[in-house]
């Protein structure tokens, strides 16, 4: 097996690959679908695409390896050693994506490179729509309004983000990057991605469309005022924007954190299923 640039490659293949695996890496396709330069392909001996994943800025790795559980798993193993002989692995920050793949690349780092992770959190990932899932709509809150996020209501909805942040996204025993935060959520309103919820015209919770894929959208961000919790706001939010991609025929995929029982029960309740175990390796 041999790694190349997607510039080598034909971008609608990889895209077609990347299709029946997309609900995995819904932010990788939507790098791909944007132009991104940094993405690189996995192709065997006779040029069939086996893998695809991005090296971002050399700091943060999405992939997508369908083949981490097969029978070239060395070939695949081998690859990589190859590829990052020639990239500075001290600049790596993340690795991110479903555990068979992570602890793979993982390893490889570590037996070649000397470098581990620091932090390890660990989520499930979430699928709607899928044939057996059920939507109950028990306990939904009807008063809330909900509206997407104008750029004059970034100042009131920071805040919320920042709160999101220090709770979801932190590594422990770090300091929160308030402009980080900001210059974030401005590019999320400014892409129309901000999902308000509203009662009397105070923003009460909140939610983000984080990617956009082929078919699929990555959903994250979501965060309730704690005064406001367990009065189903979040289920009535997070309720109309499963409705509206619906309509789009569009599914939704986002992640939630293994001991973060209460959120796992809401989504369930809104008809997400478990799809697989998914990491964040932070080194």
């Amino acid at each position: 097996m041999k790694i190349v640039a997607l510039e080598k490659v034909d971008r609608e293949k990889v895209i077609q690959f990347l299709l029946p695996y997309e609900k995995f890496s819904v932010t990788l396709m939507s790098e791909i679908l944007h132009g991104a330069e940094s993405v690189y392909v996995v192709l065997n001996h006779f040029g069939n695409i086996k893998g695809v994943f991005s090296w971002w800025k050399g700091s943060s790795i999405h992939h997508c390896l369908p083949d981490a559980y097969g029978k070239n798993k060395v070939e695949l193993e081998n690859a990589f050693v190859e590829f990052f002989k020639d990239e500075n692995m001290k600049y790596l920050f993340s690795l991110i994506g479903e555990e068979a793949g992570n602890e793979l690349i993982k390893n490889v780092i570590e037996k070649n490179f000397s470098k581990t992770p620091t932090h390890k959190l660990e989520y499930f990932l979430l699928e709607n729509n899928r044939y057996d899932s059920k939507v109950s709509v028990e306990r939904m809150n009807t008063q809330l309004s909900i509206s997407i996020c104008k750029e004059e209501e970034i100042e009131e909805i920071f805040p919320l983000q920042l709160e999101y942040e220090k709770e979801e996204v932190l590594i422990s025993g770090k300091e929160i990057n308030e402009n980080g935060c900001y210059a974030k959520l401005e590019s999320y309103i400014e892409a129309g991605a901000i999902y308000l919820g509203k009662i009397k015209n105070k923003c009460l919770c909140k939610a983000t469309i984080t990617e956009k894929g082929k078919n699929y959208v990555m959903l994250g961000g979501v965060y309730t005022i704690p005064k406001y919790r367990n009065h189903g706001l979040a289920k009535a939010l997070l309720y109309n924007i499963c409705q509206e991609f619906n309509k789009r025929n569009k599914k939704i995929a986002l992640f939630v954190k293994k001991e973060n029982v209460p959120a796992k029960k809401l989504y369930e309740a809104l008809g997400f299923k478990k799809v697989c175990n998914y990491e964040i390796l932070y080194y």
